[in-house]
C-alpha cells in the first residue's frame, strides 16, 4: 500500500506508516507526464475544469457546485499549479500537492466583484499566459452546467491574441494505464466491495425491501471499513454517500440494464442484478451479480449460463495488443452464436479507477490498444423482457497473460442461489 512522503517531516523517533492515498511523488510524476504532453501538443498550458482531472493532477479532490473551480497546469514547471477556488475553499486547496498560485474570489455569482472566470482570467495573465499567441488547452470550455451555474466560456475570458484548444483527452489518457499505487488501492477497494456484497447477501428474505436491505448491508460495510482501515481513512470521491456500497434492483424490473429500485418487498422467484463498491483513496471497483430467490426456473438457469459463457468470451478477449474494438466484436460474436443477439443491450465494460465509469471502452468505437495495467470492468448483459436481466460484473487489471480478476465474489449458479 502507499506509505506517505513525511520522512523529513517528522519529529524524532516517528515512523512513516500506511496511508490510504497516492504520493505526493506520484502526484508530480503526473503533471510532468502532462507538461510532456503539452509540449508535443505545442500548448502552454492546460486548464481543467472536471473535479476528477483537478484531482488527477494535484489531490484536489472536492465537492462540485455552482462554485466554479479550475486547475491550472502551465508549460514551465517552475511555475507550479495555479488555482481558481470560491472563498469557502481556500484552506482546502492549501492541501493540494504543488499547487503554488491561487486566485480566491468571495462568491458565485459576483461576490459583489466580478464573475469568477474573470478571476481566472486574472490568474492566467499572473501565469503569463495573457501574451498573444499562448495557446491554452482545457478539458471544457468553461466550467460545467450544475448546481445552476451559468457564465461566460473560457475562449470568452482569455486575452486578445490567446489561443485556446480542446485538450480533453490528455489527462484521460493519462489515467488509461493505473500505477501500482493505484492498483493497491483498486485492490483494497475491491475487498471491501466484496464484504458489502455478502453482508446484503446474508440479508435476503422474502418480504424485505431492495432499500431496506441495500441501507443496512452498506452501512454494516462502512463501518466495519472505517474502523479497520484506521484514522487515516477519507473517502475521496463519494461526496456525502457512504465508503461501502452494496445494491440491487429485483423481479422484471431487472430487465432494464439500470432499473431503478422500489419499495416491493421480495418474492420467491424473484431475480436479482446486485452491485458493490468501495471508495478507497478515491479509487473505485464494480462487483455486480445475478441471484435468485428459491430454486430457479429451467428458463433462468439457461440464461445464467449463456451470461457466464459471454462473460468468459470478455474475459479471454483481453489481451495486450489487441484493440477494445476487437475485444467487443468477439463477444457481440458471442451473442450471435448463442443465438441471443437481440438481448445484448450495451458495451462489454468501461475502465474503472477515479470514477465508476471513465474511459476506455471495451466498445466497437474504441480503438484503444489494451495495455498491461489498464482496470476495466468485464460486464455483458443479457436482457429478456418479462423474464429478468442476466449480468455479473468484474473489474479485471491487464497482465501480459490477459485479464485478472480483482473482484473474487463467486460466480457459480449454485452459489447464486438464495434459499428461502
Amino acid at each position: 500500500m502507499t506509505v506517505t512522503e513525511r520522512p523529513l517531516g517528522l519529529e524524532p523517533g516517528r515512523t512513516p506508516a500506511v496511508d490510504w492515498f497516492i504520493e505526493p511523488a506520484e502526484y508530480r510524476a503526473r503533471v510532468g507526464r502532462v507538461r510532456a504532453e503539452l509540449e508535443a501538443r505545442g500548448l502552454d498550458a492546460l486548464v481543467l475544469f472536471h473535479p476528477v482531472r483537478m484531482a488527477y493532477v494535484s489531490g484536489f479532490f472536492h465537492l462540485s457546485t455552482e462554485r466554479p473551480m479550475a486547475i491550472v497546469v502551465p508549460l514551465d514547471a517552475d511555475a507550479g499549479l495555479g488555482a481558481l477556488v470560491p472563498q469557502l475553499e481556500q484552506e482546502h486547496i492549501a492541501k493540494a500537492v504543488d499547487v503554488s498560485r491561487v486566485k480566491v474570489y468571495p462568491e458565485y455569482p459576483s461576490g459583489g466583484t466580478k464573475h469568477p472566470l474573470l478571476h481566472l482570467a486574472d490568474l492566467l495573465a499572473e501565469l503569463g499566459l495573457d501574451r498573444a499567441g499562448a495557446r491554452i488547452g482545457y478539458d471544457s470550455d468553461g466550467y460545467l452546467d450544475i448546481n445552476g451555474y451559468d457564465g461566460p466560456r473560457l475562449s470568452e475570458v482569455v486575452a486578445a491574441g490567446v489561443e485556446t484548444a480542446r485538450a480533453r483527452d490528455l489527462v484521460d489518457t493519462l489515467r488509461y494505464v493505473k500505477s501500482d499505487a493505484e492498483l493497491a488501492l483498486i485492490l483494497e477497494s475491491a475487498k471491501w466491495g466484496n464484504l458489502a456484497h455478502r453482508l446484503m447477501h446474508e440479508r435476503l428474505a422474502l418480504g424485505r425491501t431492495e432499500m431496506d436491505i441495500s441501507l443496512e448491508a452498506s452501512t454494516e460495510a462502512s463501518r466495519m471499513m472505517i474502523a479497520t482501515l484506521g484514522p487515516t481513512y477519507r473517502p475521496l470521491s463519494i461526496g456525502w454517500g457512504m465508503p461501502a456500497l452494496a445494491m440491487f434492483h429485483a423481479g422484471a424490473n431487472t430487465s432494464l440494464p439500470h432499473g431503478l429500485a422500489n419499495a416491493t418487498g421480495l418474492r420467491r422467484g424473484d431475480i436479482l442484478v446486485t452491485g458493490a463498491g468501495a471508495d478507497v483513496g478515491g479509487y473505485q471497483s464494480e462487483l455486480e451479480r445475478t441471484m435468485v430467490l428459491g430454486e430457479p426456473t429451467p428458463e433462468f438457469a439457461r440464461h445464467f449460463d449463456l451470461m457466464l459463457q459471454l462473460q468468459q468470451v470478455g474475459f479471454d478477449a483481453l489481451r495486450p495488443g489487441r484493440t477494445l474494438a476487437e475485444a467487443e466484436t468477439d463477444v457481440s460474436d458471442a451473442f450471435v452464436e448463442l443465438g441471443v443477439a437481440e438481448m445484448q443491450r450495451h458495451h462489454t465494460g468501461h475502465g474503472i479507477g477515479l470514477e465508476g465509469h471513465e474511459a476506455p471502452f471495451i466498445d466497437k468505437g474504441d480503438e484503444t490498444t489494451i495495455a498491461e495495467g489498464m482496470v476495466l470492468s468485464v460486464e455483458p448483459g443479457l436482457y429478456v423482457p418479462g423474464l429478468g436481466g442476466f449480468r455479473h460484473s468484474d473489474t479485471v487489471v491487464i497482465r501480459a497473460h490477459g485479464a485478472e480478476r480483482l473482484t473474487y465474489y463467486p460466480r457459480d449458479l449454485e452459489s447464486m442461489i438464495v434459499r428461502v
